[in-house]
């Protein structure tokens, strides 16, 4: 059995998430509750459950706080994010602290299902596997000793992590970008590293070879320093193959940088060939790059752009950044965030206003990809297809879906793009949709059981609470926010919304 906690400041919350969900037939076994941040993190460290449940707004310490410290101690556990709030900043960071994914209160029974099933597969895939190998083992150790007996083991075969590395006198971190493809096959970096490490000017007071990834390779140097002709041997070697190389070396009693900053920061891909300056050696004492955020509007042209289904604005928009991006040296890890902030938007979008039992839009996003990539070409090409292809299965699923289904897809929308217009109608989104009013507020009840008057003022009210809770914001001016444009009529309504005035719910948030 695994072990699931939930994480809430609302008793009936997690009371309700044991009902919906039949959790030993499907292996899993409740083990704990907690009401806020603190009681949270002391539940995990006694209980180490496989799966947690957390909310977002907690007492002490919020849920997102609560995942960061859970991440710095184990990278394994499942966390999802539950939360009422459609910020979409939170489900930014949520996904940086490796959140398995971001379900929006209230939670219906088949889409919790749905993500406990998605993570059993997980869990169990994970228990068939190996052990797992430490992240600064060689996977190819063995082989790799017939190639080059210098790379050094202990007796039982397995290299000490860092107490190893603190022995080299010198490092390199290399980052590669193939220059006919997207990403370095596995098998290729490994045939590489071996035809690399046959180099005399390279191998010399070479003791320690391993691979991170596709794209990602240290050499280690215990005795002799390496010179400047092996920084250009390695980089040659790497153009011969068809591979720009970017390499970062860090030397004992040289660099400002102790060897840990400098693997963390290395390995963060900060990277200055991240604008195809590949083909030099780096030192992490150099920062060329601008800490500019890219603030776009993106959540309207999203919800627009999803609404007609027509992405191409949105990638307009894209290349547009990614051009402004290049010629300002905006620093990659800022275009990353821009590039998840617009996949995560269009998660949202589609999961707020698409039927849960129709749309598996999101599931080949591999939005953590986007952290991987090594150049701005490449990301822009990954983020592009994503887009491309979420609209491509949103334009296949609402045919097949039929057109009452794509009306209030549509519809929806609509709802959310122009909530806040106080001049906002029914007839308005009837005349978007291309029906009579007559028509669509039948078939949109009829599709959803709601009016659809009900559902915009659900909008404006959740928004509302959130205006509330955020922000010091005068009673009037989060009316005018949402459409409202009298006081007392937005106070009347929230009231009998909520069963609370705005004040007395600000004051008890």
């Amino acid at each position: 059995m695994y072990k699931v906690c939930f994480v809430d400041d609302e008793i009936i919350n997690y009371q309700l998430f044991g009902k919906l969900v039949p959790w030993e037939e499907k292996g899993f076994q409740i083990v704990g509750t907690a009401a806020d941040g603190q009681e949270a993190l002391q539940m995990y460290e006694r209980l180490q459950p496989d799966l947690i449940f957390m909310d977002i707004q907690l007492p002490l310490l919020d849920g997102l706080e609560c995942v960061r410290c859970i991440r710095e101690e184990n990278q394994d556990v499942q966390i999802v994010i539950v939360s009422a709030y459609s910020d979409f900043s939170y489900a930014q960071k949520a996904i940086r602290y490796g959140v398995q994914d971001f379900l929006l209160k209230p939670v219906s029974r088949m889409m919790l299902n749905q993500q406990v099933d998605k993570i059993k597969k997980t869990l169990d895939s994970r228990c068939r596997q190996e052990p797992p190998r430490d992240l600064y083992s060689n996977p190819y150790t063995d082989e790799m000793n017939q190639i080059f007996a210098c790379i050094s083991q202990n007796a039982d075969g397995k290299m000490p992590p860092y107490k190893y590395l603190l022995e080299m006198k010198a490092l390199y971190r290399l980052i590669l970008r193939p220059l006919t493809g997207d990403e370095a096959p596995a098998a290729r970096m490994k045939e590489l590293t071996a035809g690399l490490a046959l180099r005399p000017v390279v191998s010399e007071g070479l003791d320690l070879i391993f691979i991170l990834s596709g794209t990602s390779l240290y050499l280690g140097y215990g005795d002799a320093v390496p010179d400047e002709s092996a920084s250009q041997a390695i980089i040659e070697f790497f153009r011969e193959n068809n591979y720009a190389a970017e390499l970062y070396l860090w030397k004992s009693g040289e660099s400002t940088w102790p060897l840990g900053d400098f693997l963390s920061r290395s390995y963060s891909q900060e990277n200055y060939g991240f604008y195809e300056k590949y083909g030099s050696v780096y030192k992490l004492e150099d920062y060329p790059f601008q800490d500019t955020e890219l603030k776009v509007p993106l959540d309207g042209l999203i919800v627009a752009a999803l609404a007609e289904n027509t992405p191409e604005s949105l990638i307009s928009l894209i290349n547009g950044q990614f051009n402004k991006a290049r010629l300002e040296q905006i620093s990659p890890r800022l275009l990353k965030n821009f590039a998840l902030d617009v996949l995560v938007k269009i998660k949202f979008c589609l999961k707020k206003f698409a039927p849960e039992e129709s749309f598996h839009l999101m599931r080949n996003l591999r939005m953590e990809k986007i952290y991987d990539t090594v150049s701005c070409d490449v990301l822009k090409r990954f983020l592009c297809r994503r887009i491309e292809e979420a609209f491509d299965e949103l334009d296949h699923t609402m045919r097949k879906a039929g057109k009452g289904e794509h009306a209030v897809f549509r519809a929806n929308s609509f709802a959310e793009l122009k909530f806040s217009d106080p001049g906002f109608s029914v007839q308005m989104a009837a005349d978007f949709i291309g029906i009579s009013k007559n028509y669509f507020t039948s078939l949109y009840k009829e599709k959803t059981g709601l009016g659809y008057w009900d559902y915009v003022t659900q909008l404006r009210m959740q928004k509302a609470k959130e205006l509330l809770t955020t922000t010091d914001d005068t009673i009037g001016t989060v009316a005018r926010q949402i459409g409202y444009e009298s006081e007392y009529h937005f106070s009347r309504k929230f009231k009998e919304y909520t069963g609370q005035s705005p004040n007395r719910y600000r004051r008890h948030s």
